[in-house]
């Protein structure tokens, strides 16, 4: 099967944040993360990659919390089952408490972005998210990374949070652009369902929404007086630092999922492994999502919309379900200015443009309801 993207997931944690909702077992024992590299090494395997991979983002989780050895046998696997490109970006999640000097390099011998899990520089913020990481420990995990010269590294961080103010999240811009960091993912707190923090504050509206959208434009503004430049909805980059794996997964480029509650996408369907490591390590089939393929081609049009560049008509010839159901520009021109005439302040259009304007990418929502309605 053709792919040149690989997304791994490592389900691993040592505890779970309040707010997350992605899939991770809190505090494995050796035994388990061995059961989850054998099987991992089996699907590596019968995935059978030949085509020169371009990226493989290892997400979580958090895969740094894999010790020395384990990691080795990761890296290992992947260099025997994955064909790369001598230019293929590798990424990897890291949580900065789990980043001894030791698995810091051991980890910059194999990936060339790293993925920072600081959410806040505030200790009282990051408090109310459940996270666990100290000043001290995201201080040293930043300065590791800026003394070994790595090109690309990004940070997570969260606003919205209850109870943050402006000021402080200011502040948490400030200091990570004083970090000389090329790129910056900032994430909108959501509440979602099932959650420590859904269960602890059930009932209650917890985000202001005029004040996280003002936070929204505060960072472009800021980030853009360092030239850190917003390049989708949540993601800021200097020119070069974007995330290649995101841009190909957001423009409809096919990608193979790994590890339990990963997806993947062949370029017309997607499917979804189970959310159980114990059904995955069983080898339960994966959740199909089969969907009619002009609803798809309109799903991977809205999706590239979340992009401030947005799409042009040599990037739609790209799009890879064009050699199944091809679909000229013209007739996404048409919808286009159908959409703007609905909504003239969310969406730019020219004959060889279609994106979102600044606010529409804030209601980014409206826009893709707009698109297929």
């Amino acid at each position: 099967m053709f792919f040149e993207n690989v997304y791994i997931h490592i389900p691993f944690c040592s505890r779970k944040c309040d707010y997350c909702s992605f899939f991770s077992v809190p505090n494995p024992g050796k035994s388990l993360i061995d059961a989850y590299l054998n099987r991992l090494e089996e699907d590596l395997a019968d995935a059978n990659l030949s085509i020169p991979v371009k990226t493989i983002y290892i997400g979580g989780g958090t895969p740094s919390l894999l010790s020395c050895a384990q990691l080795e046998r990761f890296y290992a696997m992947v260099r025997k089952y994955v064909p790369l490109l001598p230019s293929a970006e590798i990424s990897m999640e890291c949580n900065p408490e789990t980043l001894s000097p030791e698995k810091g390099e051991l980890i910059l011998n194999f990936v060339n972005r790293l993925s920072i899990g600081v959410q806040s520089f505030n200790h009282k913020l990051r408090a109310k998210l459940g996270r666990q990481s100290k000043d001290s420990e995201i201080e040293a995990a930043l300065s590791s990374l800026r003394s070994r010269r790595i090109k690309d590294f990004n940070i997570d961080l969260i606003y919205g949070i209850p109870g943050q103010s402006l000021k402080e999240w200011e502040h948490d811009l400030e200091t990570a652009a004083a970090h000389d960091i090329s790129h910056i993912s900032c994430y909108c707190l959501t509440i979602e369902e099932g959650t420590a923090l859904a269960t602890a504050f059930e009932g209650e509206n917890l985000i202001d929404d005029e004040i996280a959208a003002e936070m929204w434009s505060m960072t472009g503004a800021f980030l853009e007086s360092r030239k850190i430049r917003r390049y989708e909805i949540s993601n800021y980059a200097k020119p070069g630092a974007e995330c290649a794996h995101n841009i190909n997964v957001w423009y409809g480029q096919p990608y193979l999922g790994l590890g339990p509650a990963s997806t993947s996408f062949d370029g017309k369907d997607r499917w979804t492994q189970p959310s159980s490591l114990e059904k995955w390590l069983d080898g339960q089939a994966p959740e199909m999502d089969i969907i009619d393929l002009e609803y798809r081609m309109a799903e991977i049009f809205i999706i590239g919309l979340r992009t401030v560049e947005g799409w042009n008509s040599n990037r739609w010839k790209e799009v890879f379900l064009q050699k199944t159901m091809y679909v000229d520009w013209s007739t996404m021109l048409e919808r286009a200015f159908v959409v703007k005439k609905l909504h003239p302040d969310l969406m730019n259009v020219s004959d060889d443009n279609i994106s979102l304007t600044e606010k529409g990418l804030l209601f980014w929502n409206t826009a893709a309801e707009a698109w297929l309605g």
